[in-house]
């Protein structure tokens, strides 16, 4: 019984940080194609908001996870260290990376004097290390998923959390190269 309570808590903690990273997916598109000031300031505040959720879910991964492996799985598996190995990882890009520069530009937006945002604050959107740490992120909490699920060896598992960075790379290249500003004699070209 104790073992199905406290796999439950594990699972609430992935679908929170699941709807946590949908949240911000959401929020960084949005943001990326707003006309007005004042959407930016809502989605980028929005998303500094979502990211207390990702601490906590975290903890109720991470605590869970911690009792299962050492009542039942043991250290020596190879999926749940790479895993873990991964969870860290997204844990440390969250509050280092991305929460910085969300925070940045919220603070860009409430600055900002114009209705149309201006290119220093869609700059700040447009940011790359912010995409590339928030879908790289998402993409390892998709690989852990996988692993959870299939339980792969060590090669298996290294070669899923390779291909998740990856995808977390080659997704947030997509979004910002398709939602490129057009380029016009009173606007800066960011191409």
């Amino acid at each position: 019984m104790l073992y199905n309570i406290v796999l439950f808590l594990h699972i609430v903690g992935a679908v929170t940080m699941f709807m946590a990273m949908a949240i911000l997916a959401l929020s960084m598109l949005s943001m990326l194609q707003s006309k007005d000031t004042e959407n930016v300031k809502r989605w980028s505040g929005l998303a500094v908001k979502t990211d207390a959720l990702f601490p906590m879910s975290s903890l109720l991964i991470l605590v869970p996870g911690l009792y299962l492996t050492i009542s039942t799985w043991g250290w020596g598996t190879a999926w749940i260290n790479v895993s873990l190995a991964a969870l860290l990882g997204a844990s440390f890009l969250g509050p280092v990376i991305n929460l910085r520069r969300l925070k940045g530009i919220l603070a860009a937006a409430e600055a900002e004097t114009e209705v149309v945002p201006s290119a220093a604050l869609m700059n700040k959107v447009r940011d790359r290390v912010l995409w590339n740490s928030v879908f790289v992120m998402a993409m390892l909490a998709v690989g852990i998923l996988f692993l959870m699920a299939v339980k792969l060896a060590l090669p298996g598992a290294l070669i899923t959390m390779a291909i998740a960075v990856a995808t977390g790379f080659g997704l947030a290249h997509f979004l910002l190269g398709k939602n490129r500003p057009e380029a016009s004699a009173d606007t800066v070209s960011f191409r």
